[in-house]
């Protein structure tokens, strides 16, 4: 009992603090591969030019827990897809986001590292012309792209500077109430408990780490900055771009948010060069 004791008392390595940390942001197993790697690009490769090793991305997904040959392939598919190009240098190759891959994390990371949504000045309320859901499929899509939300069959909400079409009915101005029935119906199915899966895996992580974080080197802290991250995007993505008050009282996305932006703040992003020259 007394040596169970002790061993209970005693602090964990910093090998050991990683590899639990890594665990508590692994353990669904719900790592998609090629999702993993655009988040690698997404938080360390900042510039246009910015170039990820292969020696630098095999570290790094090998600390996640990630095979080889799915790391492999994940890079065949992102390559044929247009997402990186890549060159050899030497005996290993180097990485890099293609225009469009770049322009598509630039886009996400205003969501990705926001501490909140602010408002709009204004709201922009659509109605189309009535047709059938076949037909108005087209519109929506189109819609969307440009930043509209659906509220209901024919409505859309957006920003009071986008462009719409003189094919609809249009409405500028405040929102001055949102009924609960709008509210429950923004998040898709799903969602919130995906949300309050990871709040409660990043409180446990964050309690973890708790003084501990300048033990991490920095390739640790930069997997640890990667999977929280890659979680959080996955999650984010999913959910209309809105203020916090169109979700419902107590939707877990708000104090989900709180806890990505306070642990990448204590996990500081290491510089990509600081990365690349750390021994392997």
């Amino acid at each position: 009992m007394a040596q169970q004791q002790a061993e209970d008392d005693h602090p964990p390595s910093p090998a050991e603090l990683f590899t639990r940390a890594v665990a508590l942001l692994t353990a669904q197993g719900d790592l998609r591969v090629w999702s993993v790697i655009i988040s690698v690009f997404g938080d360390l490769a900042l510039q246009r030019d910015d170039v990820i090793t292969g020696t630098l991305l095999t570290r790094l997904t090998t600390l996640m827990g990630l095979k080889p040959e799915a790391v492999r392939v994940a890079l065949f598919r992102l390559r044929k897809d247009g997402w990186i190009t890549s060159r050899k240098t030497g005996r290993s190759s180097a990485y890099r986001l293609t225009d469009m891959g770049f322009r598509e994390t630039q886009a996400a990371r205003a969501r990705i590292y926001a501490p909140s949504l602010p408002e709009p000045d204004s709201w922009q309320l659509l109605v189309s012309r009535p047709m059938v859901q076949a037909a108005r499929v087209q519109d929506e899509k189109a819609l969307q792209e440009q930043g509209f939300h659906i509220i209901g069959p024919g409505i859309y909400l957006g920003a009071g500077d986008l462009a719409a079409s003189e094919e609809f009915l249009a409405v500028d101005g405040q929102i001055t109430h949102l009924p609960d029935w709008l509210r429950a119906s923004m998040p898709p199915e799903g969602l919130e408990q995906g949300f309050a899966d990871l709040c409660a895996r990043l409180r446990d992580l964050s309690a973890l780490l708790d003084g501990d974080i300048p033990a991490l080197d920095a390739t640790e802290r930069a997997t640890l900055r990667v999977l929280i991250v890659h979680h959080w995007r996955r999650l984010l993505l999913r959910q209309p771009n809105l203020p916090d008050r169109f979700f419902p009282d107590g939707w877990p996305g708000v104090a989900c948010r709180e806890r990505v932006m306070a642990l990448l703040h204590r996990l500081e992003r290491p510089a990509l060069d600081e990365l690349q020259e750390t021994p392997g």
